[in-house]
């Protein structure tokens, strides 16, 4: 099951009231994460959260950015703590990178909050003399949308261009730009057959007209000490993963003033025989935009569907005995391969009737085994399997009839 699966991690506009009130009542590892982050900022994040949630005031670019990394951060902590299979790849949608490169360590968390804060801070004073805003456009393709931002354009100096700033799905992007150039190419895309929706984001985000806070941001990330990720962590800007640390500065920077390829990051992954993605985060936008995209990975979402994702993954205390039986069915039928009948006696056949007798003795009894039996007749599996010099292919066959592709629950 490792690698088979992406984590995503959302950005802006996944927020709301009341977010996390039962992660943060029922886990301690959420609760744990929203109160470092209101130490570190000196904010009270469960409050703006969900005890006296506020929607105007969530909605605020700064609060949404860090109530949502926050939020990522903390449910990505309950998940590694309730079912822990590790992802193949982790990726964010914008302010969401940031989320996954804390999750798969580059970034440590109060480093990440921080330069989240500062990013806030740069985006809002460069955007907030350029009278710039955003909008979605569905129902039409990127190549219609990339035409019309380059008609309206033509002519307009640097300051009056709109660019496309976000490819998301097939038939979903979204333009940045001046608010009335903006608005120009909105009426002319409705005209080609869009749908045209404003967004609440107030600058013209992920496009060159955000160059100056690139620059700045570009500074102040060579402030930070960054690690190389645990899990590949694929970049907005390129729809490729990180090559090692020292890519993140200048992923990172560049990010302000390229578009998002969310299509081009989910055709990698798929590509990469991902079957299943989770999205770590409030809501399920990325779910959502996942499902325009491609049919062969199936989504879920935490916040929604952590129970229907134990059921899935996790093997529970009511199947322990049955995995111990079937861990001794594939030590019997599997070919031995070994000629060396001392070895054999040692690593096979003494770990097998240990495992044999553990077995019979909580049938007779009429004992569930424990989480540690289970372990040890899987380890004993593993072993015996090794000892038999059963090729690589066919121990994970094995492994698979035993498990299905889950794996022990965490009890």
């Amino acid at each position: 099951m490792t690698g088979k699966m992406v984590f995503m991690f959302p950005g802006v506009g996944s927020q709301y009231p009341g977010m996390g009130k039962q992660f943060y009542d029922d886990f301690s590892v959420f609760r744990e994460a929203i109160d470092e982050a209101s130490d570190v900022l000196g904010r009270d994040i469960a409050k703006m959260c969900f005890l006296e949630p506020d929607k105007e005031e969530l909605s605020k670019l700064e609060n949404a950015q860090l109530t949502i990394l926050a939020f990522s951060v903390g449910i990505f902590r309950v998940y590694m703590q309730e079912i822990g299979i590790e992802p193949g790849f982790c990726l964010g949608h914008s302010l969401g990178e940031y989320s996954a490169l804390c999750c798969s360590g580059v970034i440590s968390f109060a480093d990440a909050l921080e330069l989240v804060r500062q990013r806030g801070m740069i985006i809002g004073k460069i955007s907030e003399p350029l009278d710039g805003t955003m909008m979605w456009v569905i129902n039409l393709e990127k190549e219609k949308v990339e035409k019309v931002c380059k008609e309206v354009s033509k002519g307009e100096d640097n300051e009056g261009t709109v660019f496309v700033s976000a490819y998301d799905t097939p038939t979903q992007t979204s333009i940045s730009g001046r608010k009335d150039v903006v608005m120009t190419a909105a009426r002319r895309l409705e005209q080609e057959g869009a749908i045209v929706y404003p967004l609440m984001f107030s600058g013209p985000f992920h496009s060159p007209l955000m160059e100056e806070a690139a620059r700045q941001m570009k500074t102040v990330l060579q402030q930070f000490t960054f690690g190389d990720p645990i899990y590949p962590v694929i970049a907005n800007r390129n729809a490729r993963p990180y090559e090692g640390k020292e890519s993140v500065i200048d992923n990172l920077s560049l990010q302000l003033v390229s578009p998002i390829r969310w299509q081009d990051s989910i055709d990698y992954v798929t590509a990469q025989e991902i079957t299943i993605a989770i999205e770590m985060g409030p809501k399920d936008v990325l779910k959502f935009l996942l499902k325009k995209i491609t049919q062969t990975i199936h989504p879920f979402t935490i916040d929604k569907d952590l129970e229907t994702l134990k059921e899935k993954f996790l093997i529970g205390p009511e199947e322990y005995l049955h995995i111990i039986g079937k861990c001794l069915g594939i030590v019997v039928s599997t070919k031995n391969r070994n000629a060396d009948l001392e070895t054999y006696e040692k690593q096979v056949v003494m770990p097998y009737r240990k495992i044999e007798s553990l077995y019979e003795r909580l049938k007779s009894e009429g004992k569930s085994p424990t989480r540690e039996e289970v372990e040890e007749a899987l380890n004993m599996l593993e072993g015996v399997l090794a000892a038999k010099k059963v090729p690589q292919s066919e121990q994970q066959r094995g492994f698979n009839k035993v498990l299905g592709g889950r794996i022990v629950g965490k009890g």
